[in-house]
């Protein structure tokens, strides 16, 4: 089966393209700042960062990936729409696996799953957000096969998957027999997607396809749809239904994704986005509500801008 994502994404490698958008970072409410400090930066290896500004920006020694930001009085809960669970990437398999060693060596409750383009390890703060520890893998995926009632991954080999197998807990974990648990989370790591909770999922996929993603999956019969930016890898924004029909959005006193930023480096990909999100006098950047309710911001990314390297 052709998706929008993956046309994008054989043209961009055509072309030796950038993705047309890439995430900075995502700001979190949290009941407890102390103990959230705590979980992100001794059970994930997040260093602090130095920028200032409001709330604590955490991340790798390369980039701020999360800003936690005191003030919530209750930790999150299911029923609204917001964030499901936002995906940090991992550079490479080994530490990928060194995080799934740490989190067995800390006592840090965690399910591993394998989606066949990526490897995941699901798990939540203290304040009940999801994240994910993603290590994409599109060069084991093949295609996609789907019908009104069914829904086929299969790998590189033909072979068919769910997208939801367990992993080898044993080779994954062999991956990193000789590496160091204790040091923090690679430099290379970046913040890979976000999974939202929605009640429209054609209008989540309509509003994201102005800001500039391209549709990959629309599953109604799972309550699932995702998007791509122009990589192998086609699932850099998702949305699901299961948080009902008529979910609301958290009240401002819950534990929640605040905002989130998205950059590009293509002028047309932002000026298209003009019609979807509003501009902001004071950075240049464009900023709106997404369709789960949440504050985002898409900026120029000006130090990789493609006519400034052409000038």
């Amino acid at each position: 089966m052709e998706t929008e994502a993956l046309a994008l994404a054989r043209i961009h490698s055509a072309q030796n393209l950038p993705e047309r958008l890439s995430y900075g970072p995502v700001e979190l409410s949290v009941t407890n700042l102390d103990r959230a400090i705590r979980f992100w930066t001794m059970g994930l290896g997040f260093v602090p960062r130095s920028e200032v500004g409001p709330g604590l920006a955490l991340g790798t020694a390369q980039r701020t990936l999360v800003v936690l930001h005191p003030g919530a009085a209750v930790p999150a809960a299911k029923g609204h729409i917001g964030m499901y669970h936002v995906a940090f990437g991992m550079p490479t398999q080994v530490e990928f696996s060194r995080m799934m060693r740490r989190f067995r060596e800390m006592g840090i409750p965690h399910s591993p799953v394998d989606h066949l383009m990526s490897k995941a390890i699901y798990l939540s703060d203290p304040d009940g957000h999801g994240i994910e520890i993603a290590y994409e893998t599109p060069h084991r995926f093949g295609r996609f096969l789907q019908d009104a009632r069914s829904f086929v991954m299969l790998d590189a080999h033909g072979h068919p998957h769910s997208g939801r197998e367990p992993l080898d807990i044993a080779a994954e974990l062999a991956a990193a027999r000789s590496a160091e648990l204790a040091g923090p989370i690679d430099d290379d790591a970046v913040l890979a997607h976000l999974h939202l909770h929605v009640n429209d999922l054609e209008f989540a996929q309509a509003w994201f396809e102005g800001v500039g993603f391209a549709r990959n999956l629309n599953l109604p019969q799972m309550g699932l749809a995702d998007m791509g930016a122009g990589a192998a890898y086609t699932h850099r924004i998702a949305f699901n239904l299961w948080a009902g029909p008529q979910a609301k959005p958290a009240p401002a006193s819950m534990a929640r994704l605040l905002r989130y930023r998205l950059e590009t480096t293509d002028e047309d990909t932002f000026e298209r986005a003009r019609h979807r999100l509003g501009s902001s006098t004071e950075s240049g950047s464009l900023t709106g509500v997404d369709p789960a309710a949440i504050n985002v911001e898409l900026a120029m990314h000006r130090a990789l801008s493609s006519r400034e390297q052409a000038a």
